[in-house]
């Protein structure tokens, strides 16, 4: 079965953003941005009910599938690899579990890449996480945390603080992307100018060091890209120019701050907020990874089988971090796919990982002058958090949900933007 047609309302000429998908696909991708992340366990009561529903909508959509699986085949080797660790995991369902989330994650990521174009997939991320900080603003719930400055921190609708802060990052980006590109249609340009400050204002609120320092950094990066870097292509030479004057800056900056005024980047960056050398503990945790990688180094203990009620390092761990049960992680991918799946599974998650990352920023470096840098930023933002958070290695994320989107997006599944820009002269 495959759809042919569908009802007047949802023509492509009434989609949100002009596009190539229509008012239902945008609408979906909505819904899904919104519900099945795990990280929002307020949407648990929707997420298998709209995890069926997807499931359904790329069944009546084979046809368009057949081909973005083809093209996108290599990335579901890791989930394969979970899968077949049910063979000597001590736990089997939980790895089936594992593999099972991760191929539905997949799958609904390539889905989306097949019925959107790039810019009505950032005018959905634009939309559910408005509707989410909107719900944030009106319930500002807040836990004790240790923070920038300890206290109090705002968790809005969502269980920690961390994840409020990201939330907030990946606003940030589509707002500022939709604000400065005019090929988005207006209401979203004006609503992407809208959130921004309060989006901020829940950042910061949100205490957490790792959002404001990616906060600080990657909308810099973005706003150099859009407003700088791309309006430097007019005139020829000016972006080795630039290039050249960031390195320039960069060393003399480095120089500066070690030579003269003494500033050890680690310790006093992390003082400054509130941090210890540790990170909040993380150190302690990657020696539990290592050792555990060292007892497994070939198959590991199966996908999903470490964070158990029946391993007693997992339950130590999450107690000395205030999480009932065994449900923690260990802050680091790469940790996180070692102790699952081995070395082996290690140096596949990364090989998938950085080909990922490749295809983000060749796609965008290719097409730089039609297509606006928001995957660059979320690709920067996830390789960032991949030494101290487990996001990328875990099941049902919006982050990495987001960026498979725009690896699909780069692999040819749907075009990004049209129609083709003319080519410019000079430049890099």
């Amino acid at each position: 079965m495959h759809i042919s047609a569908t009802p007047r309302f949802f023509a492509k000429s009434h989609a949100l953003q002009t596009g190539k998908g229509n008012m239902l696909d945008e609408l979906l991708t909505i819904l899904w941005l919104i519900v099945l992340p795990l990280e929002f366990p307020m949407a648990a009561p929707l997420r298998y009910p709209v995890a069926l529903l997807m499931l359904v909508m790329i069944g009546l959509h084979w046809r368009d599938m057949i081909p973005a699986l083809k093209r996108a085949r290599l990335f579901f080797l890791l989930p394969a690899l979970a899968l077949l660790s049910t063979l000597w995991a001590a736990a089997p369902f939980e790895a089936i579990r594992f593999a099972v989330l991760m191929s539905i994650g997949l799958l609904v990521a390539l889905y989306t890449a097949t019925r959107l174009n790039h810019r009505q997939f950032v005018v959905a991320v634009l939309i559910s996480s408005t509707i989410l900080m909107v719900a944030s603003l009106f319930n500002m719930q807040r836990q004790f945390v240790g923070g920038i400055d300890g206290g109090y921190a705002v968790i809005g609708v969502f269980p920690q603080k961390n994840v409020l802060g990201v939330r907030m990052l990946i606003l940030s980006f589509a707002g500022l992307i939709a604000l400065s590109d005019k090929n988005y249609d207006p209401v979203w340009r004006l609503l992407g100018g809208a959130i921004l400050l309060p989006a901020a204002i829940l950042l910061f609120k949100a205490q957490s060091a790792t959002a404001v320092l990616l906060y600080l950094a990657l909308i810099s990066l973005l706003g150099f890209l859009v407003l700088i870097w791309r309006a430097a292509i007019r005139v020829r030479g000016l972006r080795a120019l630039l290039l050249s004057a960031l390195v320039a800056i960069g060393s003399l900056g480095g120089l500066l701050l070690s030579n003269l005024l003494r500033f050890d980047p680690w310790k006093d960056g992390l003082q400054a907020l509130g941090k210890s050398t540790t990170l909040t503990g993380r150190t302690d945790i990657w020696q539990v990874a290592l050792d555990a990688i060292e007892k497994n180094p070939l198959l590991g203990v199966g996908a999903g089988n470490f964070w158990r009620d029946e391993v007693n390092a997992a339950v130590i761990i999450a107690n000395q971090f205030q999480h009932e049960g065994s449900q923690f992680y260990f802050h680091n991918a790469y940790l996180e796919s070692g102790v699952a799946l081995g070395l082996p599974g290690m140096l596949l998650f990364i090989a998938l990982f950085f080909t990922g990352l490749f295809l983000l920023v060749r796609h965008w470096w290719q097409n730089q002058s039609r297509l606006d840098p928001f995957f660059v930023a979320i690709a920067m933002m996830l390789f960032l958090r991949s030494f101290t958070e487990s996001e990328m290695f875990s099941t049902l994320l919006m982050n990495p949900l987001i960026l498979w989107v725009g690896v699909f997006f780069a692999l040819g599944q749907a075009n990004p933007v049209s129609p083709p820009a003319p080519r410019f002269r000079g430049g890099l």
